[in-house]
């Protein structure tokens, strides 16, 4: 759950580790509707109801489950209601945490308890979607570089990643097609001509903060979670810094924490990362 247009990176990948792979736009974006109870509060159990549908519809008994980023807190809460849908661990990439975290970003702790609720909705009705495009173009398709996995338990290893070498933001968006990796470029040609970044509606940006900056009521903390968990986070990620989430890891059981060496929030992008975690989620449904 997440970015649902990323799909059309992971076609070939999730093709070669025998992966259905099915990409679920959180509430609000594209064709998925809000999650606002009567009383215009956002739940999220009620989405966990609406994937549980949809997996029915599609068939599918049992399955596993990735997320990114904020999709990791509808994981859980989808994990907190059907468990037994579910096969393997939950493949958390950059995932989310709560503000309250000790070692959280300090901008997000200020947004949160100080922006009312319609400021949040007034800007993010103003501001363009470009920043997140732009961001995804600054992580994918650069040159490997080393990196290992950590985790809580203080065991490590050795992986591969991918390092933001490129840098395009004083480049010309005509011609990035022209300059790009060949991701890229596949990237260009399917979502920017085409413009689908457009197809996020302000709903689902609306929703995205309330859940994010805590403006409603998970129903749940991480700590009382206690399906299986693999998270993945880099340890140079603005947005949910990895103090915060060494911090989490000590609280919580049911989790192992792999540290991406060089890596940001956007991990998804990186494909060789993407490479290795089809490979484990392949292992993980197909023991």
């Amino acid at each position: 759950m997440g970015p649902a247009l990323s799909i059309l990176l992971y076609h070939d990948i999730a093709e070669r580790h025998r992966i259905r792979f099915v990409c679920v736009d959180r509430p609000g974006y594209n064709s998925s509707d809000d999650i606002y109870s009567e009383h215009g509060v956002p739940d999220l159990f009620e989405f966990a109801d609406m994937v549980n549908e949809l997996t029915l519809l599609l068939r599918m008994w049992q399955f596993g489950l990735a997320t990114f980023s904020l999709g990791a807190v509808y994981g859980l809460a989808y994990s907190l209601s059907f468990p037994e849908r579910l096969k393997g661990p939950i493949f958390m990439v950059s995932p989310w945490l709560s503000v309250k975290t000790p070692g959280t970003s300090t901008m997000y702790k200020g947004i949160a308890r100080y922006a009312p609720n319609f400021l949040i909705r007034t800007t993010l009705s103003t501001l363009p979607h470009m920043s997140n495009f732009l961001n995804m173009w600054n992580t994918l398709g650069s040159s490997p570089v080393k990196t290992s996995r950590r985790t809580s338990s203080s065991t490590s290893s050795s992986m591969s990643a991918m390092s933001d070498d490129d840098d395009i933001d004083n480049a010309n968006i005509d011609s990035i097609t022209f300059s790009i990796a060949p991701g890229r470029s596949y990237i260009h040609n399917q979502i920017y001509n085409n413009g689908l970044w457009n197809l996020q509606n302000r709903t689902g940006a609306h929703l995205d903060a309330m859940v994010a900056l805590e403006k409603i009521d998970w129903g749940f903390t991480y700590e009382e979670t206690t399906y299986p968990i693999k998270a993945f986070v880099g340890d140079i990620d603005e947005n949910v810094p990895i103090q915060a989430w060494m911090y989490m890891s000590n609280k919580m059981n049911n989790i192992k924490l792999n540290v991406i060496e060089g890596g940001g929030h956007y991990l998804l992008y990186r494909m060789d990362f993407m490479e290795d975690l089809f490979a484990q989620i392949e292992r993980s449904v197909y023991p």
